[in-house]
């Protein structure tokens, strides 16, 4: 408790938006964020894509700016909200654990896509390169998110050069047969559900970078410098495809003439995404396991390099879609719970999310593909309302969130 008194007395001064806004370029812009756009692509055209990416983004936005101002205004980080939401006991437990999960997936991914190209560089075993960043990210993570905060900019602007050096290595030229797009609503859905399967777990977590910024216009402005970057990334990764059928961007860089300057670059863009993670990563370990810090961050650089030096990488996209079962009807109803004039008690917000990911499981193990972070939201949402209008049926779940 007084950690987080002191804490809160820290965050009445605020922190500035560009203290905080390299975080966010980072995630927007970065390899995995061009492995998306290729993934995207090898479903529909790039034509077609220059339409629904943004209108995707723009849902995805609407969702980190609803957290992200709901932790600043009520001073809040993810771990506080998760409690205040679904309770001490089971909810916010389960919460941090799934969070923790998913940040050792990422961290996997991350560490997968590095360390295969600082093996390739040094001409090394894959396994070996995957050591050396999982080292690197647990040295950094210790300077602290303040002091690594200057890094996050060098690794978004290394991520706009590896953009510009795979577009130049494999000699893109990208077809635009405008006049020919047809879109479908369907198409519309899969690719909002990509995207925001993509970044649900920052949305959650984002909290964690807006509940000490000054002002309202702070999280506005770092939902900008998300927006932005990631409409950006998610088109070069589907021009890539177009131009090599590929959708690995390590992968994409090792069969250029320019490999070792765009592994050299990507190497750097992965700073950005894997140390933030790796941060609330951290905090949801620690509230789960009651370890400390230093302790967690080791756990979840050990695990990442396991998962890198066996390629995880090359499994983004099931991720994505297992993520996309359980966290975004999490998120869906921490935001409704915050919006409400009646706020629903623990166990109704609980009952809400676990019902919400079920109907989502059954959804995707039924081939409702990433349309199923549709159905789980709207689930909970409609199940969140009953357990507030008839108040009675919750009477046998007062003692699970206690």
């Amino acid at each position: 408790m007084v950690q987080t008194r002191i804490t809160r007395e820290s965050a009445a001064v605020g922190v500035a938006w560009y203290r905080r806004a390299g975080i966010w370029i980072g995630i927007g812009i970065n390899p995995a964020s061009f492995t998306l756009g290729g993934g995207l692509a090898t479903q529909l055209p790039l034509s077609a894509l220059l339409f629904l990416v943004p209108l995707g983004a723009l849902v995805l936005m609407g969702l980190v700016l609803g957290q992200g101002l709901t932790s600043r205004r009520r001073r809040e980080p993810l771990g506080e909200r998760a409690i205040n939401t679904f309770g001490y006991g089971a909810g916010a437990g389960l919460l941090n654990l799934l969070i923790a999960l998913s940040v050792i997936g990422w961290g996997g991914f991350h560490v997968g896509i590095a360390g295969f190209s600082l093996a390739n560089i040094f001409n090394v075993p894959v396994w070996l390169g995957a050591l050396g960043v999982a080292a690197i990210l647990f040295i950094l993570s210790e300077l602290g998110i303040n002091r690594w905060n200057w890094l996050v900019w060098l690794t978004a602007l290394a991520a706009l050069g590896l953009a510009f050096v795979a577009l130049i290595a494999v000699e893109a030229h990208p077809s635009l047969d405008i006049a020919s797009v047809k879109l479908g609503f369907y198409d519309w859905l899969w690719v909002t559900g990509s995207v925001v399967a993509y970044a649900t777990l920052f949305s959650i977590r984002c909290g964690d970078f807006t509940w000490d910024l000054n002002a309202d216009s702070d999280v506005v402005k770092n939902v900008l410098a998300l927006f932005i970057p990631l409409v950006i990334s998610l088109i070069v990764g589907a021009i890539l495809f177009e131009a090599t059928g590929d959708w690995n961007i390590a992968d994409i860089l090792a069969k250029t003439h320019l490999a070792v300057l765009g592994q050299l670059f990507l190497l750097i863009a992965v700073a950005s995404p894997a140390l933030s993670g790796i941060h609330s990563g951290a905090l949801a370990i620690g509230s789960v396991a009651g370890l400390s810090k230093r302790s967690a961050v080791g756990l979840i650089c050990a695990v990442n390099f396991i998962l890198g030096a066996t390629r995880f990488d090359h499994q983004l996209l099931p991720f994505l879609s297992f993520i996309g079962a359980v966290l975004p009807t999490a998120l869906v109803v921490m935001l409704a719970s915050a919006m409400f004039t009646e706020k629903p008690s623990r166990a109704a917000t609980l009952t809400a999310w676990l019902v919400g990911s079920g109907a989502a499981i059954i959804f995707k193990f039924q081939g409702g593909d990433l349309v199923h972070i549709a159905v789980g939201a709207v689930v909970s949402i409609v199940v969140l309302q009953l357990m507030i209008h008839f108040p009675s049926t919750l009477e046998y779940l007062k003692g699970v969130t206690k």
